[in-house]
């Protein structure tokens, strides 16, 4: 089946939250304790999407017909000038299919056509999937590493940076 990508909208918010628990207890599985992947509430993950389909900094692309990856890009806040990849999740029934390239190559063009020249993003340390898959698109570990508290669990993470090929003009 051919699939599409497109701006996400607020009626999203209850399919994304419910893909982004699927493929975040799959993804990390046996990286993060059974119990955190567990207690993750979906009427909570669905406000939060909710709120974060209202943020004008960031966007959400999906696939369709059906939902089975998102992407979330927008501003780093801690880098200038630089964009960030949110966050990418495919379903697990679709890893490996191209989808997950596809909708990150579209989220790229997206910030690249935002006038960024590069983008960062997080990884959970250990994610030796994200990690490879990644690379293999051309992000690089930068060296950076941070360490933050989610729900009462230390998560790490891994800094990646990639360049974005700007956008050529079209010259009349």
């Amino acid at each position: 089946m051919s699939r599409a990508i497109r701006t996400a909208t607020e009626a999203d918010a209850p399919a994304i939250a419910r893909l982004h628990l699927s493929s975040y207890r799959a993804a990390y599985r046996g990286l993060l304790p059974d119990g955190f992947l567990a207690a993750y509430d979906p009427a909570e993950r669905e406000h939060r999407w909710r709120e974060r389909l209202r943020d004008p900094s960031r966007t959400t692309f999906v696939t369709t017909p059906a939902m089975v990856a998102f992407a979330e890009t927008g501003p780093s806040h801690d880098v200038p000038h630089t964009g960030e990849l949110l966050a990418l999740h495919v379903a697990e029934s679709h890893w490996r299919q191209g989808i997950g390239g596809a909708l990150h190559a579209h989220a790229l063009n997206a910030l690249s056509g935002l006038g960024y020249e590069s983008a960062v993003l997080w990884v959970l340390d250990g994610n030796r999937r994200a990690c490879a898959f990644y690379e293999a698109a051309g992000w690089a570990f930068t060296g950076e590493t941070r360490r933050r508290t989610v729900r009462g669990t230390a998560v790490d993470e891994l800094r990646y940076r990639r360049e974005l090929r700007p956008r050529r003009s079209l010259r009349v």
